[in-house]
């Protein structure tokens, strides 16, 4: 008897907690409910936010892809519709660049060096030349063409960055005095007012690479 009004009581104040408790219980849960379902949302938004700006920079590489291949197949149309008029001119500076357009390297080679048989004090021939040995890892001869191209016009700094380039590998002292004679020229010629900080800046970056200062 005592048993059972005993296990009676134990019922009727788990229902009376429960009472109490419910309306509690029930906000908590649905706030709990809400706040998930809000993260949901702002996790589903994020996901969707982030797959259309990765889907919108693959369309932007797309597009500049399109516009660079555009640009090279007109550019391989006009050296092509140029070649005729070119060689009927001897121009071998246009024709050579031409041939390169079209990436005939030998054709373009043979007119490099009868531009600079033909004009051995215009600079165009040997930087062309020297851009078609370093393609075929001419490495002495490339340099040798910068050499020459630095004779003739000493004030341009963009021959010395070029040739310290090509240094950096077997000779380092050479390279730094290149690099900072380009650094010289950046900082003292008025030609290159609009690129002088970023200019500057690479070629402290190519020396620093080779553990030197400005």
């Amino acid at each position: 008897m005592f048993k059972a009004t005993h296990n009676n009581l134990s019922l009727f104040f788990g229902l009376s907690v429960y009472m109490l408790l419910a309306p509690s219980i029930s906000m908590a849960t649905t706030k709990l409910y809400q706040q998930s379902k809000g993260i949901f949302y702002a996790q589903s938004y994020h996901d969707l936010w982030s797959e259309l700006r990765e889907f919108n920079q693959r369309q932007r590489e797309r597009e500049k892809e399109l516009a660079r291949l555009e640009r090279i197949r007109q550019a391989k149309e006009s050296a092509i519709n140029s070649i005729p008029e070119l060689e009927s001119k001897k121009d071998y500076l246009a024709l050579g660049q031409a041939w390169r357009t079209l990436e005939e390297w030998d054709k373009s080679l043979d007119a490099a060096n009868k531009a600079i048989a033909a004009y051995p004090n215009v600079v165009g021939g040997y930087t062309l030349r020297a851009s078609l040995r370093k393609r075929l890892n001419d490495i002495s001869g490339t340099l040798a063409d910068y050499d020459r191209a630095i004779e003739i016009e000493p004030n341009f700094h963009g021959y010395y960055e070029i040739r310290g380039v090509l240094k950096k590998s077997f000779d380092r002292n050479g390279a730094i005095q290149d690099f900072r004679m380009a650094m010289k020229i950046v900082r003292v010629d008025n030609r290159y007012n609009l690129i002088r900080d970023s200019e500057l800046k690479n070629l402290a970056k190519e020396l620093q690479s080779l553990g030197a200062t400005e």
